[in-house]
Order: structure tokens, then C-alpha cells, then sequence
């Protein structure tokens, strides 16, 4: 619309039918291009831990890019993953269904045990995963979006299932893949475990660096049609590996640290079969982190460059909370929040979100509403002008009342985490109601209830000075649970109580 005023001069001496003509071609193409769909970037980070960023609270990390993303983009607070775990929560967002309704409660393979111990020791034996991977009768995110004309495109880790079973992302609606890791067969530097997932790689390439500039050049292909990128990252997973001058940049930053003691360092939970970490002090984990911030801020840039970023939706989130515990490689820690990664404790559910949408979020947009992964499947459709498939995404609702300023009608979230790890979780079920979180321990057979909003640790157990409220969220737990088929955990008939 703008170059219609500089051109009335020049067509004031043309016959007035003709500028009637040309005028209204000018509205219509400037019509069409506000009317075309946006393109869609969503961008998963493996473990992402709530406090691993430094516009929440971490002081050892930095992370320059997203802190500033976190002020131009709307910052979401409170947003939960469907499943202290990677895989069951990255079928809930593909699906819109929660891990319990789906069946993926495990990540893929799984197993059943608990880990290092044999079944003897067990007071609960877990259930083995009750379904092996994503299932062919979903209509996945991508295939919603396929169908209506966008060229779609996944790059990373998958883990929703072996290749064999599910046939990888090509089978669920993405057009090109490329660098898809199968399950957790990766590591941060080449050779990457002896997998060719970049054919020209040499000695030295990091594999976040690799996987972006794949993604910016699926960006720059050649369309017609609008794109969309699922970029899944697979920092910050294990192996935790930093690049050169990250990891001496952080050494130095890390020996100016106070002396922790052993007790200072591990956290002991009654609640866990393994002490987890209090403090962020791997130069390790905050040089790769560094990375792949620097990446995210590089894929944003190009976008601005290239004149995409204003017709571009973009969503930046973590699969679950960060692997808080000393097991395979450094952790992180998420205090002042409880647990970590495989917790059903806010530590292994909360995740960073930030969403970028075009011509609705401002600048220094932030909400504190509980939000939760199943949400991107019709937040996304809705906000590129499609139908909402409430059959498919059933545990998820659109947040765009949210982004434009409004609220959520009232709901609770679930959670069924049913499986020891070793991480040092136990088997639980949780839910979320308002303020109120209520945990069922399988394994020690005990009820938690937290007020998250007052008590963000999860300290002070209120079950036994609120037990009206325990029993109501309890039967409502139970109910969801049993609509879902959820499978619980049974009894081990060979436990010995030493």
C-alpha cells in the first residue's frame, strides 16, 4: 500500500479508467501479500532446564541471544512439558495428546526397571513402555499443516520411535529431513558417534553448528509456498560437550566460584533413589550451551536479513526440565526449583517458552498462565488462519486468546510419569489445579500437595493439613487416568523389604 501514493502524481496523466485499473491491481497484490500464510519455525532444545537462561536467574550460564529474544518475543513463564522425559513429551506435541492418552510414557526404547537394582529391591514394578513409538493413525502437526500447503521440514533428533516402526519424520508429514538422530546415538563433535548425519563433515564440526546451517538453508529454498522448519536440537542432551575457547572462558569463570562441599553440592531427596546437582558450575555444559545459543541468535538474524522474520511464526522451547543428576555427564541444576529431568516435580516439568508472532507480540510481552507442549498443535493452527481439530489435539488449547492480551478459560493439566530412572525419579502421576500441585508416589506410597504459586521449591507438603483438597484432586487424577487407559503401576509380588 505503500508505493500507491508516490505513483498518483505519475498516473494523474493517464486516461482515469486506466488508473482505476492499475489502482486496484496494486490493492489487490498488496492484499495478497498480507493474506499469505506466515512460515513456522519451531525450534526443541534436548533438557532444557527453566533456570539454564539468564533472563530466569542463571548467573553462570550466558545466554545473550535468548535473554534479548526473551524481551522481543512474549515470554511465557510457566510453561510445562507433558512429561519429565523426552520422548513421550515430543509425540505430545506433534499429537496434542498427553503421553498418558498416547501410550509413549517412556523414552524409546525405555525399560522397566530401576536401574542398578534387581527386581527384589523394587516396591513397585514398572510397567514396560506400552507403546514402542508414535502411532501411523495420528494426524501429526505436520501432516495438519502439509495438507494446506506448506513445505514442511525436520532436522535433528526424532526419538519418537525406531525408523523400522515409525518410519521416521517422512512417514508423519515432513517433505525433508535431514540430520535425524533416531533415538540418543549423537555427540557434539564429529565424528557424532560414527553416524553420517552430515556428509561433508570433518574433524573438529560441531553438530548444533551443522544442524542450524541446514535449517537456514531448508529457510532459503526456493518456494512458492510457506514453510515449516521443526528444528530439534540435540543440545542439551548427553553427551555435554563445549568447544575450545567456550570450555576455557568458563573454566576461568568457574574457579572464581565459592568452594562447595560434597554435601553442598549434592542434593539428597527422600523422593529420590540419587542425590541431584545445586549449582551451575560445568564449564562444560555452559560452553555448549553458549553454542547453541549463539546458534538460535543466528537463525533469527538470518530471518531479519533475509525479510522473513515479520512473516514468520517462531516458538523456542525445551522438551523437559534440565538432567539435574550426576549420571553419564555434568548436569545442570534448576534450583530454585525441586528435582530435574524424569521428576514429576516443577524441576523436570518446566521449560522456557518464547513466541514470536508477527504483528501480535510486542515487545516485553510476558504471561504467567500455566501453559503446557500439547498447546503448539492448535495454537499454531489457529494462528495461521486453519480450522482447530479438537479430536486430534485433545489435551492442548489454543494460546492465542493468551498472545493477544486476553486469558485461558480455567483447566487442569496431568501428568504419568510411571517408571523408575536413573536420574533417581521414582514412578508417579501428577496434577496441576490452579495453584495447587498434587504428586502420587508410587513407589513409596505417599501423596505430596504444594501450593507452586507460594512454595516455587516444592517444600512444604500441605496433604496433611489439606485433606479435603488431596482427596478431591486425587479422585480427579484418578479419573483422567482411567479415561486415558493410562497404566499404572502394580505391585511387585518378589519385593523384599530389606
Amino acid at each position: 500500500m505503500k508505493r500507491i501514493k508516490p505513483l498518483i502524481k505519475t498516473l494523474a496523466t493517464f486516461p482515469k479508467i486506466l488508473i482505476a485499473i492499475v489502482l486496484l491491481l496494486l490493492v489487490h497484490t498488496a492484499c495478497a501479500q498480507t493474506s499469505k500464510k506466515p512460515n513456522v519455525v519451531f525450534i526443541l532444545i534436548d533438557d532444557f532446564g527453566w533456570n539454564d537462561v539468564g533472563y530466569n536467574g542463571s548467573t553462570f550460564y550466558e545466554t545473550p541471544n535468548l535473554d534479548k529474544l526473551s524481551k522481543e518475543f512474549m515470554r511465557f513463564d510457566r510453561c510445562y512439558t507433558p512429561s519429565p522425559m523426552c520422548s513421550p513429551t515430543r509425540v505430545s506435541i506433534i499429537t496434542g495428546k498427553n503421553p498418558a492418552r498416547h501410550g509413549v510414557t517412556q523414552w524409546l526404547p525405555g525399560r522397566a526397571d530401576w536401574p542398578g537394582k534387581p527386581a527384589s529391591a523394587q516396591k513397585v514394578l514398572c510397567p514396560a513402555p506400552k507403546v514402542q513409538g508414535i502411532s501411523n493413525d495420528e494426524t501429526t502437526l505436520a501432516e495438519a499443516l502439509q495438507s494446506v500447503g506448506y513445505d514442511t521440514g525436520f532436522f535433528g533428533k526424532w526419538h519418537m520411535g525406531k525408523f523400522k516402526k515409525t518410519g521416521g519424520p517422512a512417514a508423519h508429514g515432513f517433505s525433508t529431513q535431514q540430520a535425524v538422530i533416531e533415538e540418543n546415538s549423537c555427540s557434539m563433535f564429529y565424528p557424532f558417534r560414527g553416524r553420517k548425519y552430515f556428509p561433508n563433515a570433518k574433524a573438529g564440526d560441531n553438530f548444533t553448528d551443522l544442524l542450524t546451517q541446514s535449517a537456514i538453508e531448508f529457510i532459503d529454498k526456493k518456494r512458492s509456498e510457506p514453510f515449516f522448519l521443526y528444528l530439534s536440537h540435540f543440545a542439551m542432551h548427553a553427551p555435554i560437550a563445549s568447544k575450545k575457547d567456550e570450555l576455557e572462558k568458563f573454566t576461568e569463570k568457574a574457579k572464581k566460584l565459592p568452594k562447595l562441599s560434597e554435601e553442598e553440592r549434592k542434593i539428597n531427596d527422600p523422593y529420590a533413589h540419587q542425590p541431584y546437582n545445586s549449582r551451575q558450575d560445568s564449564p562444560d555444559y555452559a560452553g555448549e550451551l553458549a553454542t547453541l545459543d549463539e546458534n538460535i541468535g543466528k537463525l533469527v538474524k538470518h530471518l531479519k536479513n533475509i525479510g522473513q522474520f515479520e512473516n514468520t511464526i517462531i516458538i523456542i522451547t525445551g522438551d523437559n526440565g534440565g538432567r539435574t543428576a550426576f549420571f553419564h555427564s555434568p548436569p545442570t541444576a534448576v534450583m530454585p526449583l525441586r528435582g530435574g529431568k524424569t521428576f514429576n516435580f516443577d524441576g523436570g516439568l518446566r521449560t522456557p517458552l518464547l513466541i514470536h508472532w508477527p504483528g501480535v507480540t510486542k515487545f516485553g510481552m510476558h504471561n504467567e498462565t500455566a501453559v503446557t507442549s500439547t498447546d503448539f498443535y492448535p495454537t499454531i493452527l489457529e494462528m495461521v488462519g486453519q480450522p482447530l481439530l479438537p479430536k486430534q489435539h485433545q489435551d492442548g488449547v489454543s494460546l492465542v486468546p493468551l498472545i493477544k492480551g486476553g486469558d485461558l478459560v480455567s483447566r487442569k493439566l496431568y501428568w504419568h510419569f510411571p517408571h523408575y530412572q536413573g536420574e533417581g525419579s521414582y514412578p508417579t502421576s501428577a496434577m496441576l489445579d490452579g495453584e495447587y500441585k498434587l504428586i502420587v508416589d508410587y513407589h513409596q506410597g505417599d501423596v505430596l500437595l504444594y501450593n507452586v504459586f507460594k512454595d516455587i521449591g516444592e517444600t512444604n507438603n500441605l496433604a496433611k493439613s489439606m485433606p479435603d483438597k488431596v482427596l478431591e484432586m486425587q479422585k480427579d487424577l484418578s479419573k483422567y487416568l482411567k479415561s486415558t487407559n493410562a497404566v499404572i503401576p502394580k505391585a511387585n509380588p518378589n519385593y523384599i523389604n530389606h
